[in-house]
């Protein structure tokens, strides 16, 4: 696809440029990077050093409502919350992006989720590729790039004289209609320099993580000895999966009163105590090990044998963030070393 230049000083006139669209973008709350709709151009982080802030929320938000009703005169009326407007979510990460990539599949597997599924068509996602890859990314070892486009409909690279923008899809060219003023045709030597900066930040990912018939491999791990060592330091918080791209587990509730209520989605999250506790009070994961043990099972075999490809996109999110220090990374390599 088309390949262009955009100033770094026109930046802010590049994003008011996309028109009428809901801006999700990266912002500083309490000190830290999140993704958030901006009403003011000025709100938004331009400095993209903070790899921690996901955007797993504009497609599949912590707490969503299905439908609401409420009691009228003639009965019953139901209100149908499946909307979306047109949204375009500026300075994503290649391994978020190619997170919905692999959520699509399981969002429209047996039936389309309608809730998921109209916001990703509504929308644009543009990417920023990374060029300082932190200590804990292994994106290589899952098939990914600190520069890659998958998933995304325009990146935007750094490079000397600015940005060097990609237009990767069809969406992407349609959404930058509207900033074709701003952008200039990219010279051979600013494809150098992109190619020569996605080279550097490939380099500088020092970590992986051999993944060859792992999914094998997993099943025939099952009754290790070595999962409850390694699940005894788990302290079930859920904070590997509340900041994972790929996880995906939610609850349903309903809420209200005779008269009014509605049913919403919220998130849920497999290493919990109580994610798997039935009605009869038996929970069959009943220790932290069963559930770290799934949730690999889950990553690295099932998905795979069910939609082809792992459930993991090597951000190491849940590796930095862990408060006890679980390692993802090493925990897949015990599989390896125990079973080889």
């Amino acid at each position: 696809m088309e390949t262009l230049v955009l100033k770094k000083d026109k930046l802010k006139d590049f994003l008011k440029a996309l028109g009428d669209v809901q801006l999700v973008a990266p912002v500083i709350d309490a000190g830290k990077t999140q993704f958030s709709e901006v009403a003011d151009i000025d709100e938004a982080e331009l400095n993209l050093d903070d790899y921690t802030a996901v955007t797993k929320k504009v497609m599949f938000p912590q707490t969503e409502t299905m439908f609401a009703f409420r009691s009228t005169a003639d009965g019953v009326a139901v209100e149908d919350a499946a909307q979306a407007q047109k949204t375009v979510v500026f300075g994503i990460r290649p391994c978020d992006a190619k997170s919905f990539v692999i959520l699509d599949p399981l969002f429209t597997k047996d039936f389309d989720d309608p809730y998921y599924m109209k916001r990703r068509e509504a929308t644009v996602l543009i990417g920023h590729a990374c060029v300082e890859p932190t200590n804990r990314c292994f994106c290589p070892s899952v098939s990914g790039s600190p520069s890659g486009t998958e998933g995304l409909d325009v990146l935007l690279t750094d490079i000397d004289d600015g940005y060097h923008v990609q237009v990767v899809t069809d969406k992407g060219k349609e959404a930058l209609k509207g900033a074709d003023s701003l952008l200039a045709k990219a010279t051979d030597a600013q494809q150098k320099q992109k190619d020569a900066a996605d080279k550097t930040s490939s380099d500088k990912i020092k970590r992986s993580v051999d993944l060859k018939k792992m999914h094998d491999l997993l099943p025939k791990a099952f009754e290790l000895p070595e999962w409850k060592e390694m699940g005894n330091k788990c302290i079930g918080c859920g904070i590997c999966t509340y900041n994972c791209p790929t996880c995906h587990c939610f609850d349903i509730q309903d809420e209200g009163t005779p008269y009014q209520g509605r049913r919403l989605r919220t998130w849920d999250a497999c290493m919990f105590s109580e994610f798997t506790v039935h009605a009869s009070g038996e929970n069959p994961r009943h220790d932290r090990s069963a559930r770290l043990r799934n949730r690999m099972m889950h990553k690295f075999s099932y998905y795979p044998r069910n939609l082809g490809f792992v459930s993991c996109v090597g951000c190491g999110r849940c590796i930095e963030m862990c408060p006890v220090n679980e390692d993802l990374i090493q925990i897949l390599n015990t599989v390896r070393e125990v079973c080889k």
